[in-house]
């Protein structure tokens, strides 16, 4: 008799929690949203869009939320409006046991500022494009130069990730080639402390402008650049470091097992 009043007894508790369970979702379910709460996390990079101006966007568009059961919140809609966002990479969207919205975001992170004849733009790192941000200039790369002349598609549209991913062949775009040179230089420190600025001539050879010293780096194509920047590195480390750096004004790295340096007039 014990052992059946103690199953029963087990059987009514297990019940009684899923009762107690049901009872607060429901409750929860129509309880009103408390409030709306955003977090950005800008992995490092400066300030392009701020959690204030990514909360006065929601509550713009869905201006009774705050008097919305939980129930009733538009969870993927909400997603959908901060992920349209030009600076942001990614956002999650929840609401919390005390009936708060909770939204995450994730802010891209530029690149390069590239200058055109007619724009200027942000590449994030992902090679997508991103307008100029009215908070804050950005401490990146720039690069500028006969960038125009050879372009895949219109400047908004641009998503070079993608684009090398499908198209073996898109590296022959200049754009293309600043980004990859760009991410190369942010990836490597030494190439980061050493230059600010892509150029593209005429020609359509990448250069690099130094912060120290008055000469230009030639670097052609994105091809060989651990083998480039190696060869620089040792132009700079045995050669100007003892004849002076401003010995030169050109640079040129663009062909294989050779540096040519041209001095000043």
């Amino acid at each position: 008799m014990n052992r059946r009043y103690s199953n029963i007894l087990k059987v009514l508790l297990l019940v009684a929690v899923v009762v107690v369970i049901v009872v607060a979702n429901v409750s929860h379910r129509n309880t009103a949203i408390k409030d709306v709460a955003v977090t950005v996390d800008y992995l490092g990079n400066d300030t392009l869009v701020t959690a204030e101006q990514l909360r006065g966007q929601v509550l713009y568009k869905y201006r009774d939320i705050t008097s919305q059961p939980v129930s009733e919140v538009d969870l993927d809609g909400i997603r959908a409006l901060v992920k349209a966002n030009p600076y942001v990479d990614e956002a999650t969207v929840s609401v919390t046991v005390s009936a708060d919205l909770m939204i995450n975001i994730t802010q891209r992170s530029p690149l390069v500022r590239v200058f055109t004849k007619k724009r200027q733009f942000y590449l994030d790192n992902k090679g997508r494009y991103m307008p100029i941000s009215s908070v804050k200039n950005q401490c990146v790369i720039i690069a500028n130069g006969a960038i125009d002349k050879d372009f895949p598609g219109k400047p908004k549209d641009l998503d070079l990730g993608a684009l090398l991913a499908s198209d073996p062949k898109a590296e022959s775009y200049d754009i293309v080639k600043v980004y990859l040179l760009a991410k190369y230089i942010n990836a490597d420190p030494k190439a980061k402390a050493l230059f600010d600025q892509i150029f593209i001539n005429q020609d359509g050879d990448l250069e690099v402008v130094p912060k120290l010293g008055n000469h230009v780096v030639i670097i052609g194509n994105t091809e060989n650049l651990d083998e480039k920047f190696e060869n620089l590195y040792a132009l700079y480390d045995k050669g100007f470091s003892k004849v002076g750096w401003d010995k030169y004004s050109i640079v040129n790295l663009k062909y294989i097992d050779q540096i040519i340096c041209t001095k000043k007039q």
